[in-house]
């Protein structure tokens, strides 16, 4: 594992453990349903990371919020990888698209409501979201051309 990657990953448990140590709540203000980002921390240095930033929003507000496969699809490569927070792990869009609609069919609620904290550093991003019931995941993600290499999925539930 490259440095660059190695010091995400550190980040991104980080903030993991910041979340479920600390039991925090982050509060959303929604307004004509869209997120106000009151409460974002962002982190990007470059045109490029603040792009591969933006293009996760657009991937989890309008394409997984919307069920919008199409829009789903043209931000991952067509040999994207992904390790869920389960250990499945799929291989090519197709999987993962089909992966997703699995998701969304199961859990019909499950839309994003923010992203409070967003990292990049080179390729790599870690974008936490707050979900439904107080639910954080976090997203790893590699990306070439302004599309998804590589993601790996991590949640929190909130505890009883």
């Amino acid at each position: 594992m490259n440095k660059q990657v190695s010091k995400l990953f550190l980040m991104s448990c980080f903030v993991l453990v910041f979340l479920a140590g600390t039991s925090v709540m982050v509060k959303q203000v929604m307004v004509e349903g869209q997120p106000t980002n009151q409460t974002e921390r962002i982190v990007a240095d470059t045109s490029e990371e603040k792009a591969n930033l933006e293009r996760f929003d657009k991937l989890d507000f309008e394409a997984w919020n919307n069920r919008n496969w199409t829009l789903f699809s043209e931000i991952h490569a067509q040999d994207v990888l992904v390790s869920d927070m389960t250990g499945n792990v799929t291989k090519g869009l197709d999987q993962h698209l089909q992966w997703a609609k699995n998701v969304v069919a199961f859990q019909p609620e499950s839309k994003i409501i923010s992203h409070p904290i967003k990292i990049a550093a080179g390729n790599w991003t870690a974008v936490t979201g707050l979900l439904p019931g107080n639910m954080t995941m976090l997203t790893l993600a590699h990306w070439e051309n302004g599309k998804i290499t590589e993601e790996y999925l991590f949640s929190q539930m909130p505890s009883q």
